[in-house]
């Protein structure tokens, strides 16, 4: 069994995540998180809050989902936002061309896509390629719209849910610049949902129609690049993929090689490397590739992706992207309204740098880095989640239901929770299923109450990846998981 097929079933037996729906033959590409999933999830975006926005004093907000059609003109969605897609003529069945051509054909002869539509037929004909689902034959190929389109009132003014988080940041660019300080640089974030309607949603939480992006976008004046405090991390280092070729690289030299197009871009990729570690990413299987010329946008001035390593492969999860003033500027044309700004007595545009990172893919990852198969130690697979992002920071267990050892249990959880720790409590099983079933979901510590916390107020703290356990008073509980948490402490 490939480890994606284990992931998706301890996925589903762990409330991880499973599809949605599921009493209704569920559609492909939507996914619903579970209790233990939604806890990972929203510390991984809180994270997130504390590195990218909180910790410099940026700013976030929360756009509105239905965006209407002007704003998706202007943006170039409307227009361009398409995959190829090719249509079987006996069952109706719609599968993406390119894709289908690639595994069938393209990537045994280490050709690409050259992004013509003729290019693709003629291979279809060639080659005699059937639908994969009836081996019917196939239609010419046409592009396909991949935004989910709605109806806004009686008169059903055309749009449609957001394929981007971004769009809405620039729409409110002009009112934020005026209520907050009218200076640049200006960092606006957001955490919010983004729908792309995919013609063939496939590999779990890789390729999704709902799913969560966080975004930041980063306004500055065209004519300072600096990033403020840039020499403090300027010698941390990342790894760059460039022309094919992994290499190592401080985040001064991603500048002076100019891999990356400024200061601005180089500081956010060493914050995202850090980010990555920090939430529990193996170094050794991720790395940031430089888009090549023919791949960046023609608004861009540079694109730089995190690639991450999975059992599919390499797949990209952040998408950085220097969009120079296109965003501003096509919303200015569109709307007819003024989006320049004043800024130290000049009236200019400002340009940005975009970080966007996907939520999903990147729990699909850490599921994946930080499973660990049974051992000799431990009859059973568990995962190795940092403190920071476990679902729960705590367990508690009573030895026994008896003797009133259940009861101070609960009383010792609601402690806990009151303070603001994520608990989970149970009291019956053996205390070995117990502690198994805490380490299965990533659980990093197991508090055990016995007859003896009864007489001196004293609790055991297990600690998950080796097993071993130290006699703690009940008042140094909250102190001593804080400080685990804080310094990623999982053994003792």
């Amino acid at each position: 069994m490939q480890l994606h097929e284990r992931i998706l079933e301890l996925s589903l037996s762990r409330s991880f995540f499973f599809p949605a729906n599921e009493p209704y033959n569920p559609s492909a590409g939507f996914y619903e998180y579970g209790p233990v999933g939604v806890l990972i999830k929203h510390r991984i975006e809180e994270l997130w809050r504390n590195t990218f926005t909180k910790s410099d004093g940026f700013y976030e907000v929360e756009t509105s989902i239905v965006t209407p059609e002007p704003i998706l003109i202007a943006s170039g969605h409307v227009g361009s936002f398409a995959d190829p897609v090719i249509e079987c003529q006996k069952c109706k069945t719609r599968i993406r061309a390119d894709t289908l051509v690639e595994e069938v054909h393209l990537s045994k002869h280490g050709e690409r896509w050259d992004g013509k539509l003729e290019s693709l037929d003629r291979i279809v004909e060639e080659q005699k390629i059937g639908c994969p689902r009836c081996k019917g034959e196939l239609g010419k190929t046409f592009m396909f719209n991949l935004m989910f389109k709605t109806g806004i009132g009686g008169e059903q003014s055309p749009a449609y849910n957001r394929p981007e988080t971004a769009q809405g940041i620039f729409t409110a660019f002009p009112r934020l610049y005026k209520n907050h300080g009218q200076k640049l640089p200006m960092a606006i974030g957001q955490v919010g949902r983004s729908f792309r309607n995919e013609i063939s949603p496939r590999q779990g939480l890789v390729r999704m129609r709902e799913f969560t992006q966080m975004e930041l976008e980063y306004f500055f004046d065209p004519g300072d690049t600096k990033y403020p405090g840039f020499q403090e991390i300027a010698n941390e280092k990342i790894k760059l993929k460039v022309n094919g070729q992994v290499i190592a690289a401080t985040a001064g030299e991603t500048v002076e090689k100019k891999y990356s197009p400024n200061e601005i871009m180089s500081y956010f990729l060493v914050r995202q490397w850090e980010f990555y570690r920090k939430i529990g990413i193996n170094e050794e299987k991720m790395h940031l590739r430089v888009l090549d010329l023919a791949e960046v946008p023609h608004y861009s001035k540079g694109n730089i992706d995190m690639e991450i390593e999975t059992s599919f492969g390499w797949i990209e999860t952040i998408g950085n992207a220097y969009r120079t003033d296109y965003d501003l500027s096509s919303h200015a044309k569109q709307s007819g309204k003024d989006m320049s700004v004043f800024f130290n007595e000049r009236k200019l545009v400002p340009h940005v740098v975009e970080v966007s990172m996907g939520v999903d893919r990147l729990f699909l990852a850490l599921l994946e880095h930080c499973y660990r198969e049974k051992t000799e130690g431990k009859d059973w697979e568990w995962f190795d989640f940092p403190p920071v992002i476990a679902p729960y920071q705590v367990a508690v267990f009573p030895l026994m239901k008896k003797d009133g050892l259940a009861e101070k249990a609960r009383e010792i959880t609601e402690m806990l929770r009151n303070s603001g720790l994520d608990v989970t409590y149970r009291e019956s099983g053996s205390i070995g299923r117990r502690y198994a079933r805490a380490d299965e979901i990533g659980v990093p510590y197991a508090l055990t109450i016995d007859h003896d916390t009864l007489n001196d107020n004293t609790i055991t703290i297990r600690y998950r990846n080796d097993g071993k356990q130290e006699r703690i008073a009940i008042h140094e509980i909250e102190k001593t998981i804080r400080e685990n948490v804080k310094k990623g402490r999982v053994t003792l």
